[in-house]
C-alpha cells in the first residue's frame, strides 16, 4: 500500500515537471519577427525623370551615421519623452544602416532614372560624380502613433568639394496601427520623402 503511494507520488511529480518545462518550451521557443526597409512604389514613383535623363551621372550614397541606440537588431520605439523600448520579437533582418542606405539608393535611381546609384559599402572603391553623406539624428516613432526621421545632408563632388551645404530634413509619417508591421511602412515612406528632397537638390546642382 506505501509503495503504491509512493510510486503515485513519483508519477504526479514527473508529469509536473513535464509540465513545466513543455511550458518553458513554448516561452522560450517564440519565434522573432524580422522587417526589411521597402523602396517607393506605385504613387510615390509619378515623379520618376524621363527614362535616361541621368543615365551618365553616378551618385554614391555613403555610410549612413545612426545613433548608437539605433544601431540594435531590434526595432526601437518611443514609450515618452525620453524612454525608448527595443523590441524583442521584432528585429531588423540585416544592419538597418546598410538598409536605410540601401533604400535610399533604389529610391534616387527610380526618381533620376539612373541605374548609377550605389550605397555604401558597394561604393567603397568606386569614384562616383556625387557622393551624399547622411547623418541620421533620429529614426523611431511611436506605435499607433507617426514615425519621425531626422536627417542631416551634405552633397560632395568627386573632388571632394562642397556642391550642396549642410541641410537639414525633419519628416514626420502617420502609423496607423499598433504594430511593427505599420512602423517600418512608416519609415519607407519617411525615407522615400528624404529621397525625393535629395533627388530635387541633385537637379539644381550646377550643370544639371
Amino acid at each position: 500500500m506505501l509503495k503504491t503511494i509512493y510510486t503515485r507520488l513519483f508519477v504526479l511529480a514527473l508529469c509536473i515537471i513535464f509540465i513545466l518545462l513543455a511550458g518553458c518550451a513554448v516561452i522560450t521557443t517564440k519565434s522573432p519577427r524580422f522587417y526589411v526597409l521597402s523602396p517607393m512604389v506605385g504613387a510615390e514613383t509619378e515623379k520618376q525623370m524621363e527614362s535616361g535623363a541621368m543615365s551618365d551621372t553616378s551618385i554614391g550614397i555613403g555610410a549612413i551615421s545612426l545613433p548608437k541606440y539605433l544601431r540594435k537588431s531590434q526595432i526601437v520605439t518611443r514609450t515618452g519623452s525620453n524612454e525608448v523600448q527595443m523590441a524583442e520579437f521584432d528585429r531588423w533582418a540585416g544592419k538597418i544602416e546598410e538598409d536605410i542606405g540601401r533604400v535610399i539608393a533604389e529610391n534616387l535611381a527610380y526618381v533620376l532614372a539612373s541605374d548609377k546609384v550605389l550605397s555604401y559599402p558597394a561604393i567603397a572603391s568606386v569614384d562616383t560624380d556625387y557622393r551624399i553623406e547622411i547623418d541620421i539624428i533620429r529614426f523611431d516613432g511611436s506605435l499607433g502613433e507617426s514615425a519621425e526621421l531626422i536627417a542631416r545632408w551634405v552633397i560632395f563632388n568627386k573632388q571632394g568639394n562642397i556642391l550642396k551645404s549642410i541641410t537639414s530634413t525633419h519628416i514626420i509619417e502617420p502609423v496607423q496601427d499598433i504594430t511593427y508591421t505599420d512602423m517600418v511602412a512608416a519609415q519607407s515612406r519617411a525615407l522615400a520623402a528624404l529621397s525625393h528632397e535629395l533627388a530635387a537638390a541633385i537637379l539644381q546642382l550646377p550643370g544639371k
